[in-house]
């Protein structure tokens, strides 16, 4: 079972305490079933020996079942974490398009819904393998009363057990249903709040946009309805078949055993003891298959995302073009060794994007640019032309389908891609600014404010214990404190997309005409993605991009001349 193989291999820390307390539990009630017969037979007094040894009995049994709950919900935790932070690590090391592909709703699915449901079964399969455990030794002191009175009892509980097994199939599809339909409400949710303002502005695309989201809602709420119905009709025919066996116990067992009437008050009260115990455990069989589910989920997110990163590290690793050695790699720990960027370039470049059965549906490249330190470079074109995927491609956040990616004239290799990217500061059209400085350690409060007065945003917001007072502004002004954010961090390179499109007249003419020739003085690799040719004039190099290919438009290219030497060969 996948579930016992994970907990094996994640939390094997308490399985020996847990095992111990388990047994522990089991004797301790036992125990009490035999003092109970030895006291029933000494009904006219009370016997202070018996009194204490059922107190203590008593003690032994709630200090082990709180050890049990207490250690399997630490456990639960400690495991939902790890998972988590395995999942977090996936996303952070997987590409863009496989993020973008399995979506937020299967994300969230996975982060919060399916490790809620492992940390609320988790902790009940444990009192549910106490209970298993504590069956086994009733039914030694069940057989040891009368066989044929245990014969009976644990028939019944198969039987019980059994019904549960029977409808586990279906209600492992109702669950996968319930999950379904409550990703389509997360994806309705995420709609309407990210959508508000379109929603706003057209009543029948609202009032489509509610009405899906309530069918789904419906749906959830109808599988929900037959799952926990499902479960109730089951838990009261076990009940019923329970109390049945306390009958054949009282009523039947004595008409065929004639020795019964002498233990006819234990093996009654051992029935009654057991029905707790199998009830638990027809509880907690459905209970598995949720976890399964949960589990399997998360399992196979993990493996989708790490499966893409493995694909990235192998498509990084594009042939080497002649003449040029690759950057070498750390041998130690694996991780390239990646000088700072003086230019960076893409040589044949290509990239599409596919639909579900692979066909391609957009294709951009081959694109062939070079950005160099101390330039500031523009890239124009129309909606649709395919900038946006040629600066992923450059920024390493998407593998290339051919071609190859350069710094300083070397080829980048896969196990280099992160060292690549923490050399780049991007501010892409959807950028997402977040309130804390992630990343940026103790920024200089001088430099702080210098930046946020070069940027007028002084009278606005401040940073305060790592993170700005606020982000609610508008989005030109986000983009400012986005910026302030990339002058903290003082990286090599600066890709701004779009940036000025959402600036004022005046703040726009800064940033043209200040801002940028402010990076350029740095020796930067400035790249700035925008459609004011006004100020095209201010760059070193001009590139048009143009259904999927780039060309260079200012300054002319020149004809070809012999190859500049690499580093290696000078």
């Amino acid at each position: 079972m996948r579930l016992a193989k994970v907990v094996l291999r994640e939390i094997p820390q308490n399985l020996k305490m847990l095992t111990f307390m388990n047994l522990v539990s089991a004797i301790a009630t036992t125990a009490l079933l035999g003092l109970v017969a030895a006291a029933s037979q000494e009904a006219d007094k009370v016997d202070a020996r018996l009194v204490l040894m059922y107190a203590v009995t008593i003690t032994l049994f709630c200090v082990s079942h709180n050890a049990i709950l207490v250690t399997a919900s630490r456990d639960a935790e400690r495991l939902i974490h790890t998972f988590r932070m395995r999942v977090f690590d996936a996303v952070r090391r997987a590409d863009l398009v496989t993020v973008e592909r399995i979506g937020r709703a299967a994300l969230h699915g996975v982060l919060i819904q399916d490790t809620q449901i492992l940390a609320r079964v988790l902790p009940i399969l444990a009192v549910g393998a106490q209970q298993a455990v504590m069956l086994v030794f009733l039914a030694y002191y069940l057989a040891y009363l009368s066989p044929l009175a245990c014969v009976l009892a644990f028939a019944f509980a198969g039987l019980a057990v059994s019904i549960r097994y029977r409808r586990t199939r279906s209600f492992k599809e109702m669950l996968a249903e319930s999950g379904q339909a409550e990703a389509d409400v997360f994806d309705g949710l995420t709609d309407l709040t990210q959508g508000f303002k379109e929603a706003r502005m057209s009543r029948r695309r609202a009032d489509a946009l509610v009405g899906a989201v309530g069918a789904a809602s419906s749906r959830a709420r109808r599988v929900n309805v037959e799952t926990k119905t499902q479960w109730v009709r089951n838990f009261s025919l076990i009940e019923a078949m329970f109390y049945a066996l306390i009958g054949l116990m009282v009523f039947v067992v004595p008409l065929v055993s004639a020795e019964y009437y002498k233990v006819v008050v234990p093996v009654t009260t051992a029935a009654l003891f057991i029905v707790g115990p199998i009830s638990t455990v027809s509880f907690v069989t459905p209970m598995v298959s949720m976890a399964e589910r949960a589990l399997s989920n998360i399992e196979d997110m993990e493996r989708r995302l790490a499966e893409a990163a493995g694909r990235w590290a192998v498509t990084a690793d594009a042939p080497v073009p002649a003449g040029r050695a690759p950057i070498e790699e750390r041998p130690a720990d694996g991780v390239a060794t990646l000088p700072a960027p003086r230019s960076i370039a893409l040589a044949e470049a290509g990239f599409a994007y596919r639909n579900d059965d692979g066909t391609p549906s957009f294709a951009v490249g081959p694109l062939t640019a070079e950005f160099r330190g101390g330039e500031v470079t523009f890239i124009t074109g129309g909606n649709g032309s395919g900038k946006s995927t040629m600066l992923r491609l450059l920024t390493g956040l998407m593998p290339l389908d051919h071609g190859t990616l350069l710094v300083n004239g070397a080829p980048v290799p896969a196990a280099a891609l992160q060292d690549y990217r923490d050399q780049i500061s991007a501010i892409f059209s959807d950028y997402h600014l977040s309130r804390r400085l992630y990343g940026v350690a103790s920024p200089d409060p001088a430099r702080v404010q210098g930046l946020l007065t070069r940027l007028e945003m002084q009278d606005k917001v401040a940073v305060a214990d790592g993170a700005f007072t606020t982000v609610r502004l508008s989005t030109g002004q986000r983009k400012r404190l986005a910026l302030v954010l990339a002058q903290l961090e003082d990286k090599p390179v600066i890709v701004l997309d779009e940036w000025a499109a959402d600036q004022d007249p005046h703040f726009r003419a800064v940033f043209y005409e200040q801002l940028l020739p402010e990076l350029k003085a740095q020796g930067k690799v400035v790249i700035c993605v925008t459609h004011d040719e006004r100020w095209f004039d201010l760059a070193d190099r001009v590139y048009q991009m143009s259904e999927g290919r780039l060309r260079l438009v200012h300054p002319l290219p020149l004809e070809p001349g012999p190859a500049e030497p690499t580093e290696a060969q000078a």
